[in-house]
C-alpha cells in the first residue's frame, strides 16, 4: 500500500465514472462538511470520517477506515417543504449506495461495506446534504 488514503482517492474516481450518466455536476472532497459548495448541485463529496486500529494480534493490526459520501442537492421549491429535496435526492441516493457498496480498490483493502452514519441529513432552505458512510479494512 503506497497511500494511506488510497481508498478515498479511488472512490472519487469510481464515482466520477458515473457523473455524466447520473447528471452529477461535481465530485470531490472537503476537509469539513460545512465547506461544501451549496451553489453546485447535484454533487457528491467523499469525506474521510474515521481511521482506527482494529488489533488482531500483539504484533499485527488492521486499520478500519470510514468514508462518508455526502450527496448534495438543491431545489428552489423546497423553501418550506423538504419533499422536493427528497424527490430529487432519492434516486441518486440509491444509485450511489449500490455503486459504492462492495467497491474494492485492490487486494490490500476489503470491499467497502455500508455502516452506521454518524451524521444526519442537513437541510438549509433550498439545499440538503445526505451522508452515507462505508468502511474498509486494511493492513497499514
Amino acid at each position: 500500500m503506497s497511500n494511506y488514503f488510497a481508498v478515498g482517492l479511488g472512490l472519487i474516481e469510481h464515482l466520477e465514472a458515473k457523473a455524466d450518466e447520473w447528471g452529477v455536476k461535481h465530485i470531490g472532497t472537503v476537509a469539513d462538511i460545512s465547506k461544501i459548495n451549496k451553489q453546485i448541485t447535484p454533487a457528491l463529496y467523499v469525506v474521510n470520517t474515521s481511521n482506527n486500529p482494529n488489533a488482531v494480534g500483539s504484533l499485527d493490526s488492521v486499520d478500519v477506515q470510514q468514508w462518508t459520501v455526502v450527496i448534495a442537492v438543491s431545489n428552489q421549491a423546497s423553501q418550506s417543504d423538504t419533499a422536493a429535496l427528497m424527490r430529487d435526492a432519492g434516486e441518486l441516493i440509491g444509485k450511489v449506495i449500490n455503486h459504492v457498496q462492495g467497491y474494492q480498490l485492490d487486494d490490500w483493502h476489503s470491499a467497502l461495506q455500508r455502516t452506521s452514519t454518524s451524521g444526519r441529513p442537513d437541510y438549509f432552505s433550498t439545499f440538503a446534504l445526505y451522508p452515507f458512510t462505508f468502511s474498509t479494512q486494511f493492513k497499514p
